[in-house]
Formats: structure tokens, C-alpha cells, sequence
């Protein structure tokens, strides 16, 4: 079993928060043929595919197959269902809808995405991480410890920036 530092923890989480930005703003902005952040704050973070990403780094690091594509699926749906109702009970607003699709639960999670959250993750676990972590050693450790304290100021500064005007 792996031990991750914090830094590391970080690293993923801003990486896959990143990623999840880029993924959801093209999906919004192809939908909506305009540009649309799709990010919970103003910069370009999904901070639940972050979440979730250290979620499934830590707690399936062990599995393989489809044992660590069910529990992908299931940790991602979790974080998906909990967060959809937390941002709508916080901000008033629902910021996705699945409630046409089938087998949907309360139109935040159903069951193609799902699905696809447990492929997703079973890549990200498998074969994105490693490559994610080899990279990340090669940087020299007091720049990637200064580029994670960058990120999260950036972040905080961006969460309180956010609140304010909300």
C-alpha cells in the first residue's frame, strides 16, 4: 500500500480538478455554442472531480479489474449525488440535471454516468496516476512544493473572491 505526502495528494488533486474544468467547460460550451466555465469558483477547477480523484488514489490503490471499476463508479457517484445536493442547498441552483435520463436518483446521478465515472476512474487509477506521480518527481522539490503553494492560494483567494460575491 502506497503512502501519498500531502504535496502529492495536492498535485492530483489540482491536476484532475484542472482536467475536470477543461472536460466539463468544452462539454457546456459545445452544448451551449458560447463559452461557459463550468468550474464551481472563477478559476478552472472542478474541485469535485479533484475530490474524488484523491478519494480513489487512496482508497482503491489496491484493487484491479472490474473490482476497481465498480468502486471507481461507486465513489464517484457518492461524491456526485452528495455534492449535487450540497451545491443546491448552498447556492439555491442546480447545476446539472439527469432526471431524463434513466435510472437517474434525485436527476443528480444515474446510471450511464455512472458507469462512465467507473471508467474514468479505473484509467485515472490504472494508468493516469503513475504517469501523474513520475512527472511530479522529476520536478525539483522545492519548486513543486512552491508551485502546490501557489495553486492553493490561488485557490483560497478564489473560494473567498467567490463567496464574497455570491
Amino acid at each position: 500500500m502506497n503512502h501519498y505526502t500531502i504535496y502529492e495528494l495536492l498535485w492530483l488533486f489540482f491536476l484532475y480538478s484542472f482536467g475536470g474544468w477543461i472536460l466539463e467547460t468544452v462539454l457546456a460550451t459545445l452544448k451551449q455554442k458560447k463559452f461557459a466555465n463550468r468550474g464551481l469558483v472563477n478559476g478552472p477547477y472542478c474541485v469535485m472531480y479533484g475530490f474524488t480523484a484523491v478519494l480513489m488514489t487512496v482508497g482503491l490503490q489496491e484493487l484491479t479489474g472490474f473490482w476497481l471499476f465498480l468502486f471507481a463508479a461507486v465513489y464517484a457517484t457518492v461524491v456526485e449525488w452528495i455534492g449535487g445536493h450540497l451545491m443546491e442547498w448552498i447556492f439555491k441552483e442546480r447545476w446539472w440535471d439527469y432526471s431524463k435520463n434513466k435510472w437517474n436518483l434525485d436527476g443528480y446521478i444515474c446510471l450511464s454516468h455512472s458507469v462512465f465515472w467507473g471508467l474514468l476512474g479505473y484509467i485515472g487509477v490504472k494508468f493516469v496516476n503513475p504517469l501523474l506521480f513520475k512527472f511530479y518527481h522529476l520536478i525539483p522539490p522545492f519548486i513543486r512544493h512552491l508551485i502546490i503553494f501557489i495553486l492553493l492560494a490561488v485557490l483560497i483567494i478564489d473560494i473567498l473572491a467567490t463567496t464574497i460575491v455570491v
